[in-house]
């Protein structure tokens, strides 16, 4: 059980990695663009680029809330059953 936690969160950190390489590779080709018009069509790109990598974020942090919610707060005891 704890593995399979460690294991998705190894998942989700290496995926939101690699769509921050592409958004650096991005912003690092505005920086080197030429004309101004290459730089608008590039900024374009990494507008759209950080707008799917904000909503994926936003997904994985929900499904966290979500998951934290139906941890329950108390150890259940069932002594009281016994009896």
């Amino acid at each position: 059980m704890i593995f399979r936690k460690y294991l998705i969160i190894f998942f989700v950190a290496t995926v939101m990695f690699a769509q921050m390489n592409e958004v650096d590779n991005l912003l690092e080709k505005v920086n080197q663009a030429p004309t101004s018009k290459q730089k608008k069509e590039l900024i374009e790109k990494l507008k759209q680029k950080l707008a799917i990598t904000n909503k994926k974020a936003r997904e994985v942090s929900d499904a966290i809330i979500k998951a934290k919610q139906k941890i329950p707060i108390r150890i259940y005891n069932d002594t009281k059953f016994d009896k």
